[in-house]
């Protein structure tokens, strides 16, 4: 049995033993488990990455679970699953292969590779690019070996359809994982001609729980005053580039901003880090209603100065949530 394997097991392990001791009231196998089904066990725990940085760089390290504290809505809540080290994550590597960046192709193409090349052997990825369509290039695996083929066969032509990328990488791609998330999406930071609206994009994200990291070239755009972008509206860029930082702080994650994707190696290197040295808290909510509402999540650290960030919220279920150990 692989790693990544293993640690699901466990997790979703400790999952239904802690769930069992906040919900004792649970009944023992029913009839549907009699006609063959399997019946996963009630539970509303919700997990959060913390990244806490300290003030003059660098990341606090060593963080004890009795320095957090979290609340929902403004309710502390009991933290009872605390992780000191970066868990294993499924990361979704979202490249724009608009025309706008070919000439840069070769640099993103090198600088990818290297990246997924030094994720860790529990970590799994997916590749996805997108222009005036949107491609699953490689699904969840550690497939490495396939990378550099798969980058060499994109030719970078059309539009830049980048809502779209995002609500369908949210929807569908991370559906069903309850492991760590996290987006990194790479491109200019100008959409054209998606279908969604930004708006239902934004929601999708925060839904799906991944964590968004946007490698973002708008604000080199606005200073170097790239030849092929001079018809475009300052404007159009300030606006791009306030809903690029709205999604990456609903969802936890961060913008970055290279000024030429020739860069991009380091900022790579500055996302593993960060996933690396994230702590990851879970509590049971103490609102047991399944809503659907949208509920503020507050983490505090009692690290002098500290620096926290985390996602600011999520949806309630609407449903019970069944998990069933594989």
């Amino acid at each position: 049995m692989s790693q990544q394997r293993i640690w699901t097991r466990l997790f979703l392990i400790l999952l239904l033993a802690l769930t069992a001791a906040v919900l004792p009231g649970q009944q023992g196998p029913g009839p549907a488990e009699d006609q063959g089904f399997k019946i996963g066990v009630e539970v509303n725990m919700v997990t959060v990455p913390v990244t806490v940085r300290k003030q003059e760089g660098g990341f606090f390290k060593g963080l004890e679970k009795d320095a957090f504290r979290v609340y929902e809505d403004g309710e502390p809540q009991e933290i009872v699953f605390f992780a000191q080290e970066g868990l294993p994550a499924r990361i979704a590597i979202v490249l724009d292969s608009s025309g706008s960046v070919r000439t840069e192709w070769g640099t993103i193409k090198y600088a990818t590779k290297r990246f997924i090349e030094n994720l860790k052997p529990e970590d799994e990825f997916a590749l996805i690019s997108f222009d005036s369509e949107i491609r699953l290039k490689m699904d969840w695996g550690r497939r490495t070996e396939r990378v550099d083929p798969v980058l060499t066969s994109i030719y970078c032509k059309g539009a830049t359809k980048l809502w779209d990328a995002i609500w369908l990488v949210s929807t569908d791609l991370f559906k069903g994982i309850r492991e760590k998330k996290a987006i990194i999406i790479m491109s200019d930071g100008l959409d054209t001609n998606s279908a969604v609206s930004y708006k239902e994009a934004l929601d999708a994200a925060v839904r799906s729980e991944a964590a968004m990291y946007v490698v973002s070239k708008t604000e080199a755009i606005k200073q170097l005053a790239i030849k092929e972008y001079e018809d475009v509206p300052h404007e159009v860029f300030v606006n791009a580039d306030l809903a690029l930082r709205k999604l990456s702080f609903e969802t936890g994650g961060r913008v970055l901003y290279p000024n030429t994707f020739g860069q991009l190696g380091d900022i790579y290197a500055q996302v593993d880090e960060e996933l690396r040295n994230q702590y990851t808290i879970g509590y049971v909510s103490s609102n047991p209603n399944k809503d659907g509402t949208y509920r503020e999540i507050r983490v505090r650290v009692n690290a002098p100065g500290a620096t926290v960030s985390a996602r600011p919220g999520y949806y309630a279920p609407d449903e019970l949530s069944r998990y069933i150990v594989p």
